[in-house]
């Protein structure tokens, strides 16, 4: 059992990508912790079976690669008449696989790109409106570390993720005038479905696993920094991206 914990009670979140791994993790934690939170993701039947962990948490399927700006009104604006503004919102959604510079799926590469950066700027851009959170709002993003180092075989999914840590910093300054935070969290490698599925298209090679020095990581590694930078304890940090990766980019030295 963890030492630290966080009281969220009066306190509402939105978490995206949130049915299965990192997004799932963190809204039950934040639920744990007393806070409201509107959990979307595009499966229907995951979010079926994450509301039934909690009564403090809401669904909404939706597609952030198709999403409009309408639908995105959709989905918020319900909870924020229920529960009132956002005090912090997570995106974690995104996907992962092979993209070899001579034969990759051109289609797959883009959606890659919609999915961890599109979706994730869309985002954005709809909940920091004043209508739906309140000043002081902190919102956070998963990048990744393959953004720092460029996986092999992994462009688009790399692009993407450092593309999103970018973004971030620029749109700390935008969000500046509210009080509004914006960071981002670079994870190394994690169990969840997402990384099982790159492993089952790629395998992961066996110098990726001995680099993690605290070896491969689960997703309540990585949750208990993503709620230190939802509280009020990190009012003072914005643009920056935070390394939670059992040392992998360390051990890439050995």
């Amino acid at each position: 059992m963890s030492e630290i914990h966080f009281d969220f009670r009066e306190r509402n979140f939105v978490v995206v990508g949130a049915s299965s791994g990192m997004g799932r993790q963190i809204a039950l934690e934040l639920a744990k912790s007393g806070a409201h939170v509107l959990a979307i993701a595009r499966s229907e039947e995951r979010l079926a079976r994450l509301a039934v962990e909690s009564d403090r948490i809401a669904t909404v399927s939706l597609d952030v690669t198709k999403a409009e700006k309408s639908d995105w009104k959709a989905a918020l604006d319900e909870f924020v008449e229920a529960h009132g503004k956002f005090h912090g919102g997570v995106y974690t959604a995104g996907i992962s696989g092979a993209t070899p510079l001579q034969c990759f799926d051109e289609c797959f590469a883009r959606q890659i790109m919609e999915t961890s950066y599109w979706g994730a700027v869309r985002f954005i851009q709809a909940a920091s409106k004043k209508k739906y959170s309140e000043p002081a709002a902190s919102l956070l993003v998963f990048a990744s570390v393959a953004g720092q180092t460029g996986e092999k075989g992994l462009f688009a999914y790399s692009a993407a993720k450092a593309a999103i840590v970018a973004a971030v910093k620029s749109f700390a300054h935008d969000l500046s005038r509210d009080k509004k935070r914006i960071n981002t969290i670079s994870p190394g490698t994690i169990q969840t479905e997402m990384t099982k599925r790159a492993v089952d298209d790629m395998g992961i090679p066996i110098n990726s696993v001995g680099r993690h020095l605290f070896g491969i990581g689960e997703p309540q590694d990585v949750s208990g920094m993503a709620l230190f930078l939802l509280s009020d304890r990190a009012c003072w940090i914005t643009g920056q991206d935070f390394v939670v990766d059992g040392g992998y980019l360390r051990g890439a030295w050995n």
